[in-house]
């Protein structure tokens, strides 16, 4: 069984119509905390169409492992339009598991600062983002990660506008 997952974790309050707009979808929400599945072509679209050039502060080791994890600041920016906030709380997660084998990347912000330190594993970020883990079940499953298997169907027309920008 697989488990291929990128998504943007925000924390606090969403407004769902903002989201909807700027293309987000929420795939499970916990208390405070919405996941909304997304992909590197979803935030290099996003990057290209409001002209931001820059990056999210992310340890080198996901940019070297991780080929497809998203590195574009504008998440920061679309994290702070759904919440309404100033400095939001969120989180870029992925996760590549085949058979029980793979790897995992993690980063939380408070605002642009990585609250995170390298090599952060989600339990790490979700904790960061004030999910807490029980007795019997980490950050990852008290919020049910593990119900999310891949992408969605509405990020795959994300490849296919980057091509018709350039990007």
């Amino acid at each position: 069984m697989s488990h291929a997952l990128c998504a943007l974790v925000v924390a606090g309050q969403v407004d769902a119509a903002r989201a909807e707009a700027l293309g987000l979808y929420a795939a499970l929400a916990h208390g405070d905390v919405t996941v909304f599945p997304i992909d590197h072509y979803f935030s290099a679209y996003w990057a290209a169409v409001r002209g931001d050039r820059g990056e999210l502060d992310l340890p080198a080791g996901i940019l070297s492992e991780s080929v497809t994890f998203p590195t574009e600041a504008v998440l920061h920016d679309l994290a702070r339009e759904v919440t309404r906030g100033g400095t939001p709380r969120f989180a870029v997660i992925q996760t590549e598991y085949f058979g029980g084998v793979g790897d995992q990347w993690a980063a939380a912000f408070e605002g642009e600062v990585r609250v995170t330190p390298d090599g952060a594993t989600i339990d790490q970020a979700l904790a960061a983002l004030g999910v807490r883990a029980t007795a019997t079940e980490d950050e990852f499953d008290v919020i049910g990660l593990g119900s999310l298997r891949g992408s969605p169907d509405h990020l795959q027309g994300y490849a296919a506008l980057c091509d018709e920008l350039g990007v």
